[in-house]
């Protein structure tokens, strides 16, 4: 990650018409070659499966494969959500272990990296649970175990400056309440007034097949860290949409999702956007409904908006030049990729990006996008 003076590679199987087993055994062997002269510390796996048995088969699989081929600890995660350009995809993160200790946090349904230097404490981790058609259940769990981890760092839930939720059948329903309106009551809950001060982390709230509900994190505990939230003027705050575009019964409890549009982190020098899951919304309202290219070019524009000159103006001292550093674009549906992936390199050319299939938060959403601003 790159304030942890690393970053992040996206790696890809060479042989894409390979069986799975090939691409992930390909993905190992590019893996121990950038391992050897960076210190790997997090990897995520991004695949689909045909069913929960071979879900849970692929995840304990990477996980074996992961202590066999590192001698340091490395949390895994299994995200199921298929790449649109091969069986499965890599994410690795590292970090320069000369300026920074790092020891392993585990608790029952969790796995981080608490990471020291000076008196600052850096937290990356993710925490899982999978209660089948019980996204509050899973949902409750997999808070449970966030907090557990922040708990046993030391760090204050306040630190979180990232969040990435991943939810099974996130516009499904369990019953007569919709799945991702049930993760937002639980995360209203669980976060319970913690964030008033400064606001939400920045945060991605994605569908995936499979897996119940996954919640990745960035959390930065420093005296001196200057953490700031950023909003786009054209769009509502979604923790302050009004029940009309929230899904759910009438007079049902309806928590808005409670993350901020991105997040500046300023530490040790190195100046950073976190760019939210972002999608074709102005106001509150979906733009281009039915039109993945018009899609597509407001929600560039909207993140374009996120690292403006007249946004970065609330930071203090700031007049560094803005970079996009790289891109996840998720796609609802294979026919529109084409589509979407042109359209992206209208406005990024050949920027880092990765396109997964992943169903929105909305119904009427064929597509959303993250990333990373660097000011240099």
């Amino acid at each position: 990650m790159y304030f942890l003076n690393g970053d992040r590679d996206y790696i890809k199987p060479k042989g894409t018409c390979a069986l799975l087993d090939e691409q992930v055994q390909d993905i190992f062997r590019q893996l121990k070659k950038i391992n050897s002269g960076k210190r790997i510390f997090k990897l995520n796996f991004f695949a689909d499966t045909t069913s929960a048995d071979d879900y849970n088969k692929l995840q304990r699989g990477l996980k074996q494969l992961v202590a066999e081929h590192f001698e340091h600890s490395v949390i895994c995660a299994l995200i199921a959500q298929p790449p649109l350009t091969c069986r499965i995809l890599a994410e690795a993160f590292y970090f320069d272990f000369s300026l920074w200790e790092a020891d392993s946090v585990l608790t029952e349904n969790g796995s981080a990296m608490l990471f020291k230097r000076d008196d600052v404490k850096v937290l990356v981790g993710n925490a899982q649970a999978d209660y089948a058609s019980d996204c509050h259940g899973s949902s409750d769990a997999a808070f449970l175990a966030f907090g557990e981890l922040l708990q046993k760092s030391g760090i204050p839930l306040d630190a979180v400056v990232r969040q990435w939720n991943y939810i099974e059948n996130i516009t499904g329903f369990d019953g007569s309440s919709q799945r991702y309106q049930e993760f937002n009551n639980v995360r209203t809950d669980f976060y319970a007034g913690h964030f008033n001060e400064n606001g939400y982390p920045a945060a991605t709230g994605i569908g995936m097949n499979r897996g119940g509900v996954i919640i990745e994190f960035v959390a930065v505990s420093a005296p001196n860290v200057l953490s700031l939230p950023l909003d786009n003027p054209e769009q509502v705050s979604a923790h302050e949409y009004s029940g009309e575009v929230l899904v759910g019964m009438e007079n049902s409890c309806k928590s808005t999702p409670k993350f901020e549009r991105a997040r500046y982190l300023e530490l040790f020098g190195k100046k950073q956007v976190f760019i939210s899951g972002t999608a074709s919304i102005r106001g509150e309202l979906t733009v281009g409904i039915d039109d993945p290219v018009e899609q597509t070019k407001v929600t560039i524009q909207n993140m374009q908006r996120l690292y403006s000159r007249d946004v970065l103006s609330a930071v203090p001292g700031n007049s560094l030049r803005p970079v996009y550093g790289h891109a996840r674009v998720y796609v609802k549906n294979r026919k529109d990729f084409a589509a979407i992936k042109k359209t992206f390199k209208s406005y990024y050319g050949n920027l880092p990006v990765v396109y997964i299939v992943a169903d929105i938060c909305r119904e009427n959403l064929l597509m959303e996008i993250e990333g990373k601003v660097i000011l240099k």
